[in-house]
């Protein structure tokens, strides 16, 4: 490597290497995940000499080269536990290099995410109330669904009473996160978004994207955009039945097919929620199915 290299590379990891609070730093590391994001966020947890790692989401050796160089920032750390918010690839996809590092060789991980994760990893279940001590700091755990359903956000209370809350893929800085069948729960999400607010967390760290330091607003305005799009689907099915592909041609503007796949799957969603407040009904019996026809109840 020469020294321009070298230079590049260290400005690089200084730009996706951000320090937080007393104890957390967010690492943005480069993935393949949804647009418009590039990388997902993991997140180490220092006090004591001691660190956990939350969502180490590739194995790419430029990544755990990333790692390294956080762990390097915070005081060189043991490496005691990983913990994931939930099991979609972007978010896990670094355990397996990452728990051949840590004193407790095991990714800790809600039982409803458990069973998607790769046999061959030991995992160690958490649930809601559960608490786990970095040195003074505390972590506790959230079951969030709605995303997906063990979903986990993790509480980070520090020796001077301060709370962070790591919440993975329910919130965003900037734009929305993706809720949609099979894996999203509306009605949960609305519901978690809440809890979140709950915890009195000054700071939220996204999966994706920089954190976010006016919660209460920001997390009002993630929900508020759901319901809108609520509204919409309602008002799509005021002259008419129609399917969820029909109902997404009808309120979203002309997108890409990947792109319009799933936003088909976030509608399914939406009408999952409505179905079940009794608000609208299918007119088929194709239960369970992408082509279930709607109109309102």
């Amino acid at each position: 490597m020469t020294a321009a290299d070298h230079g590049a590379s260290t400005r690089g990891a200084q730009e996706r290497i951000e320090r937080l609070s007393r104890s957390v730093w967010r690492i943005a590391v480069p993935v393949y995940t949804l647009p418009p994001f590039d990388h997902t966020n993991a997140y180490l947890i220092v006090d004591a000499g001691v660190a956990v790692l939350v969502d180490p989401g590739s194995a790419e050796s430029a990544a755990l080269d990333l790692l390294d160089e956080a762990l390097r920032r915070a005081g060189s750390p043991r490496l005691s536990q990983v913990v994931i918010t939930h099991s979609h690839p972007d978010h896990v996809d670094g355990v397996g290099p990452v728990l051949a590092r840590t004193a407790e060789p095991a990714v800790a991980v809600h039982a409803l995410e458990a069973d998607r994760l790769p046999p061959e990893w030991p995992r160690a279940l958490v649930a809601e109330g559960d608490t786990t001590k970095v040195g003074e700091v505390t972590l506790s755990y959230l079951h969030t669904p709605g995303h997906s359903p063990g979903h986990l956000t993790i509480v980070v209370t520090e020796p001077d009473g301060a709370i962070i809350a790591l919440a993975g893929d329910l919130v965003a800085a900037e734009g929305s996160v993706w809720v949609g069948l099979p894996d999203g729960d509306m009605a949960q999400y609305l519901t978690s978004l809440k809890r979140i607010v709950a915890t009195g967390a000054g700071l939220v760290g996204a999966g994706h994207g920089p954190a976010i330091r006016s919660v209460e607003s920001r997390l009002a305005e993630m929900a508020d955009h759901r319901l809108e799009r609520e509204r919409q689907v309602v008002g799509a099915l005021a002259d008419s039945s129609l399917t969820a592909r029909q109902i997404t041609e009808k309120v979203y503007p002309p997108l890409p097919q990947p792109v319009l796949e799933l936003a088909v799957k976030s509608v399914e969603a939406h009408l999952v929620k409505l179905e079940g407040e009794a608000r609208v009904r299918r007119t088929d019996s194709l239960v369970g199915t992408s082509e279930s026809t709607y109109t309102l109840a």
